[in-house]
């Protein structure tokens, strides 16, 4: 049996190709290196809606079950319809929550032209650490990095507990 671990990724509505892609890397990553530790990540997303507030609390529900959460984002939160910021607040609250089981939450920000954008700064200047990425397959690296981040903390903490119990 497969321990599962949740990984919530939001993308803005010009993003919908990065939300694909992520489907993409977490069932390749899972076949070539999760599965024969006994682990399966499990993809969580928003889909095509227009507009996610009648989905708001199920979106809640699912951030407070999963593991990681990714928002990818291009030049600021998102309109009313389809605004992650509350999301993105409350994936850092479920984080800081040892009850919880939400190990990190990333923020990856789509540039333009390599180019830095006024967002930009503004996250930096709220305190909110980004990740730039310039285009699908940059966004697809990074996610690829992140799981593998992911699975060796899992792969430590695994051996950790092995090694206390007698």
């Amino acid at each position: 049996m497969y321990r599962m671990h949740k990984v919530f990724c939001a993308t803005a509505w010009e993003l919908e190709g990065e939300r694909r892609a992520f489907y993409d890397v977490l069932g390749q990553f899972n076949e070539v290196a999760a599965m024969g530790q006994g682990l399966l990540y499990v993809p969580v997303s928003l889909t095509n809606v227009r507009d996610k507030r009648p989905y708001q609390y199920v979106v809640e529900e699912n951030l407070r079950d999963c593991r990681h959460y990714i928002l990818a984002v291009r030049d600021g939160w998102g309109p009313p319809e389809r605004n992650f910021e509350q999301d993105y607040q409350l994936a850092l609250a479920c984080c800081a929550n040892p009850a919880l089981p939400m190990q990190e939450v990333v923020l990856l920000l789509r540039s333009m032209d390599g180019q830095s954008s006024g967002f930009a700064a503004a996250l930096s200047a709220a305190g909110y650490a980004s990740t730039s990425f310039a285009d699908v397959p940059a966004f697809q690296e990074i996610v690829r990095h992140r799981l593998t981040a992911w699975l060796a903390a899992e792969s430590r903490t695994a051996a950790a507990k092995s090694a206390e119990t007698p």
